[in-house]
């Protein structure tokens, strides 16, 4: 037991020496960069900084992935190098490609399980691939669909529990050529599992690689950062909401794919089923999503009287005020703002009593009243992001 528990301490501090580790590191890097010049075009300034991606997301996967080593190593879960290799593949590319929506499990672990029901003595014709492939074979479809199944639940707590809370600002041209606001989530994660793989073969690689014996059997452990990725767009719906349901869904159906893997052991046959519904599950959530925003009109448009909130910057006053997307400002220092000039003309109305007061109508139309020391000529720092600023014109020439 001491040695066991000697290699998994010791392929924690050899997991940071992974390649594939760093990987997550600079996509997330890369969506930062790109979105901040996105944000630059929109709004002439950044929103968030261009680690925002990476550090609201670089340890969110570390827990479950310790709890689902845990479980597997406990039961015996095996995989083979061969369908490591496949899913690390899907990965690094997609990641690489900041195609974050094709990295949920669904995919690359369905992928997998179809490759090897279809093709199981594929060649590459590369010496050192064709050696990690050898054990195709031996590929446990069932353990792959459990794997799928538990990273699929997982994918959907994430978007729960993460995603939900961290959409970003976004302008879009609307049909008429007007500005509207929307909001956008684009994530990666890496979940950190144990997992066992058959044989020693790493060692000859890796001399330092550890290696498990039980009985006649000799394991090599790896500690697999497997991604997962959440990319959503939403322009009809309030986001945080919007994004909830979709981890509901990705968790309900991780679930019913976990009932089909667990029959598989008893059916082996099942596991394709298991590999179809999640591939087939994950993207008819995508596209019905999809097709509901659509139908919405544009949530971050005028209604009524006031000005609706698209973001607050962070660490600013809105945010310290507790300001929150798709609330409504509808009076500012006892003023009725029709545009932005007007709302900023009526901070300035009442800095002498070095107060700004705000009457704003929640996301559930409740009324709240809001109020800020503020001093003269910094009302500008409020960090309020209303739509693009050519939304004025059209208010104005009313």
């Amino acid at each position: 037991m001491s040695i066991v528990v000697s290699e998994i301490l010791n392929a924690f501090g050899r997991f940071f020496m992974h390649p594939v580790f760093y990987i997550f590191f600079i996509s997330s890097l890369l969506a930062g960069y790109w979105r901040v010049k996105r944000e630059r075009k929109d709004f002439s300034f950044k929103v968030y900084d261009v680690w925002y991606e990476l550090r609201t997301s670089a340890t969110s996967g570390i827990g479950f992935g310790m709890i689902l080593s845990v479980i597997f190593i406990g039961v015996g879960i095996i995989l083979s190098k061969a369908s490591l290799l496949i899913i690390a593949c899907w990965t690094v590319l997609f990641a690489l490609l900041m195609q974050y929506r094709y990295l949920s499990a669904a995919y690359s672990f369905g992928i997998a399980i179809f490759y090897f029901l279809l093709s199981p003595s594929w060649k590459t014709g590369q010496p050192l691939l064709d050696a990690w492939l050898a054990d195709s074979s031996a590929t446990n479809l069932t353990a792959l669909a459990v794997l799928m199944a538990s990273l699929l639940i997982v994918e959907g707590l994430l978007i729960l529990g993460r995603a939900s809370r961290i959409s970003t600002p976004k302008v879009l041209k609307g049909k008429r050529g007007m500005s509207i606001g929307m909001h956008v989530c684009k994530r990666l994660w890496f979940v950190p599992v144990f997992i066992l793989v058959p044989g020693d073969a790493m060692t000859k690689v890796f001399a330092w690689w550890p290696v498990i014996t039980i009985g006649t059997n000799v394991f090599s452990l790896f500690l697999v950062p497997f991604g997962i990725g959440f990319s959503k767009s939403i322009k009809g719906q309030l986001p945080s909401r919007a994004i909830f349901y979709t981890g509901r869904r990705v968790a309900g159906l991780g679930l019913f794919v976990l009932l089909l893997a667990v029959i598989s052991y008893w059916l082996p046959g099942i596991a394709i089923a298991a590999a179809g519904a999640a591939m087939l599950g994950r993207l008819s959530i995508t596209i019905r999503e999809q097709i509901e925003d659509e139908k919405h009109p544009a949530f971050f448009s005028p209604k009524g009287a006031g000005l609706m909130i698209l973001d607050t910057l962070p660490n600013s006053p809105a945010e310290e005020m507790g300001l929150k997307p798709g609330e409504i400002i509808s009076k500012v220092n006892g003023v009725v703002p029709k545009s932005l000039r007007e709302f900023y003309q009526a901070l300035q109305h009442n800095t002498s009593g070095a107060f700004c007061k705000l009457e704003v109508i929640d996301v559930n139309a409740e009324p709240r009243i809001l109020q800020r020391a503020i001093f003269a000529n910094d009302h500008h720092e409020l960090g309020i992001i209303f739509v693009q600023r050519d939304y004025d014109l059209d208010i104005e020439a009313v």
